[in-house]
């Protein structure tokens, strides 16, 4: 973790993206965790990573008008994290192909980035209704978002069908998430 932490330091990455990540982190950790009890084989470190990291390009695209999944997955591999820049580079959309367990750290990295609007975890519908309200300012960009929500509500019962808890207590669960797992900088 501390050297993610040093890693989005070393980009300059706003103070308000960075705590946003940290909640990603701990609403992903607390998700592979309650998944890998269930017989899931989640690698929990490089799923912190993946969280932490997924914004890493966010400010320079903002800049720059380029993707910034696509953009932080390049940092990463030339930073020679190539385990974690996948995790990055898939954490904006989800194909429906990746509804289906068993689960990768990806999928739990883009569910959870779902879940964290702006520092706060919350619902995935609390999320979406606000995506709408921010992005869905054509017909065409809510039918879509409307569509994106559908695939995510699928992806969360069938998550939390692996789980002892439900949705609603993922925030809860995630405030008491400790960070002694291992190193979480995403070289292993």
């Amino acid at each position: 973790m501390i050297e993610c932490l040093r890693i989005l330091e070393s980009v300059n990455l706003p103070a308000h993206i960075v705590a946003h990540s940290l909640q990603v982190a701990r609403c992903a950790v607390t998700l592979a965790r309650h998944l890998n009890n269930n017989s899931h084989r989640l690698h929990e470190d490089l799923v912190c990573a993946g969280s932490l990291l997924h914004d890493i390009a966010k400010d320079l695209s903002l800049k720059t008008g380029k993707n910034h999944a696509h953009l932080g997955a390049a940092i990463l591999e030339q930073m020679g994290l190539s385990l974690v820049a996948p995790i990055v580079r898939d954490h904006i959309f989800l194909n429906e192909s990746m509804l289906e367990a068993p689960f990768s750290e990806s999928v739990v990295v883009n569910y959870a980035d779902k879940r964290v609007k702006h520092e706060a975890i919350v619902l995935l519908d609390e999320r979406f209704e606000d995506l709408l309200v921010r992005y869905g300012t054509t017909p065409e960009k809510k039918a879509h978002l409307q569509r994106r929500w559908k695939i995510y509500q699928a992806l969360e019962q069938k998550l939390f069908a692996h789980t002892s808890i439900k949705p609603e207590h993922l925030a809860q669960e995630a405030a008491q998430v400790s960070w002694a797992v291992g190193h979480c900088d995403g070289s292993q």
